[in-house]
């Protein structure tokens, strides 16, 4: 954020006097006054406000000196005024105001509406030749109409697609089977992509009646195909369905029991903080669940670093440990418990976690009946902080301070070098102190430094981030 002001520019004069369109008896305006101050405290510039405002900076730097006269009228100015006031948290009415007693403007004055006046002659209907021309003009109005409406609701429509040859899944085959063939239906005009693997989809054309097949080589073991319908006119893509084709090894060797994620995404977010853990398995009887915290939730906008994409790999671990042992989550506090769950007959299964704001990574591991465990298959997901979540502490001596959770005072007192409280709010937070250049504030995960840094001793919090205030009570 840029914090230096661009130097004020001279009043204008006009025969040796000032030209001013607002001003005091110390030839300043109030309301320009209160422009600047605001904006200040802000810690913008007229520049970084012409960028966000769209407002020309030698129209506000007009308005914060009271020098109206390169403004192009009275309308614009009242315009100007209002959406500067606006943009920095100000109250555009009473600007306004304030603007018009300085500059003895009267309130703007409403002009009377005055209605159609009903008719007092009465006469019967009268076909015309207009009438029949008006009555064409608004039948193909309505027949556009009706065409552009259709194209509309079509674009802005999703397709849908369905694998009505899968049956259940995974579909178990005869060893050796060499092909299989996928049938279902589909929004009609759409395109079918079918990825076999992991490999590019392969495009399925469907017929007019929605029907699309597709006949796939299969391989020994796990097949796995993703399904999706995708209008390539807008690029609407439908939700994938996942069917599962397995072909037994034609060898003694046994299969190997293994699990695999279907939900949530990987690297994903999940803003609540109710996670649904869905997927399958083969070869086994349960699945378990094991959630572990990885650190702050990541800021707005922000990705998972490179270091935490490599954990998604399947990594060695029993199903014994998994049970045996909680997650830790946030501040120390004990994370969810593991959870089990049963596997469906077609195989999958479904388990729920509640998760506090973090970075969480998800693994679970599969069980058979005979207490053979798989691999773990890893996931990483992002919770974000929910309401006003707020980290004060102390660096570089003693320092007394005082702070609010949503209007209501916590504690005061004066805490040691490297003190440090946190405080979870729906709504607000608040933060006064007597050294406000050695309490330092973390907000949602971000640090903003000293409380100084907003020009005073006292400094408050709202889901839109932080700000001055004149007062914590």
């Amino acid at each position: 954020m840029t914090t230096t002001n661009p130097t004020r520019r001279p009043p204008r004069r006009a025969n040796g006097r000032r030209v001013s369109g607002l001003s005091g008896q110390d030839g300043r305006s109030p309301v320009g006054e209160k422009l600047r101050d605001a904006r200040e405290i802000r810690g913008v510039d007229l520049f970084r406000v012409e960028r966000d405002t769209k407002i020309r900076s030698k129209f506000l730097a007009a308005l914060e000196d009271g020098d109206f006269v390169d403004l192009p009228g009275d309308v614009y100015a009242r315009g100007f005024l209002r959406n500067y006031a606006t943009y920095l948290g100000l109250d555009a009415d009473e600007i306004e105001e304030e603007w018009r007693e300085e500059a003895g403007h009267a309130a703007p004055s409403m002009t009377a509406i005055v209605g159609p006046q009903p008719m007092t002659i009465r006469r019967g209907i009268v076909f015309q030749r207009s009438h029949l021309v008006i009555a064409a003009v608004v039948i193909i109005v309505a027949l556009v109409g009706t065409y552009f409406g259709y194209q509309l609701t079509r674009y802005l429509s999703y397709p849908t697609v369905a694998v009505d040859s899968a049956g259940p899944s995974p579909v178990y085959l005869a060893i050796g089977t060499p092909d299989y063939t996928l049938t279902g239906n589909a929004t009609p005009g759409t395109t079918v992509l079918i990825a076999w693997n992991g490999q590019e989809p392969q495009t399925v054309i469907v017929d007019d009646g929605g029907h699309w097949t597709y006949h796939a080589i299969l391989r020994s073991g796990s097949n796995q195909f993703d399904v999706t319908a995708k209008n390539l006119d807008t690029s609407h893509a439908s939700s994938t369905v996942r069917l599962i084709v397995f072909v037994p090894v034609a060898t003694p060797t046994p299969l190997v029991p293994e699990v695999a994620f279907t939900t949530p995404a990987d690297l994903g977010s999940v803003a609540s903080g109710a996670v649904n853990v869905t997927g399958y398995g083969i070869g086994v009887s349960t699945v378990t669940l094991t959630t572990t915290y990885l650190g702050q939730p990541l800021a707005a906008g922000a990705t998972f670093p490179p270091a935490t994409t490599a954990s998604a790999s399947p990594i060695a671990h029993s199903s014994a440990s998994a049970s045996a042992s909680a997650s830790i989550g946030p501040s120390g506090s004990p994370g969810p418990q593991p959870k089990s769950a049963g596997t469906a007959a077609d195989g999958t299964f479904a388990l729920a976690t509640q998760l506090d704001p973090g970075r969480w990574q998800l693994t679970i591991v599969g069980t058979t009946a005979r207490g053979v465990a798989t691999k773990a298959v890893t996931r990483t997901i992002n919770v974000p902080y929910k309401g006003v979540n707020l980290t004060i502490e102390v660096k570089g001596g003693d320092a007394w301070f005082k702070y609010w959770r949503d209007g209501v005072a916590i504690d005061s007192s004066t805490f040691v070098d490297g003190y440090k409280v946190s405080v979870v709010g729906t709504k607000t937070a608040c933060v006064y102190t007597a050294r406000p250049d050695i309490v330092f504030i973390t907000f949602n995960g971000t640090s903003y430094g000293p409380v100084k840094t907003w020009g005073g001793q006292r400094v408050a919090f709202d889901i839109n981030g932080p700000r001055y205030t004149a007062s914590c009570g």
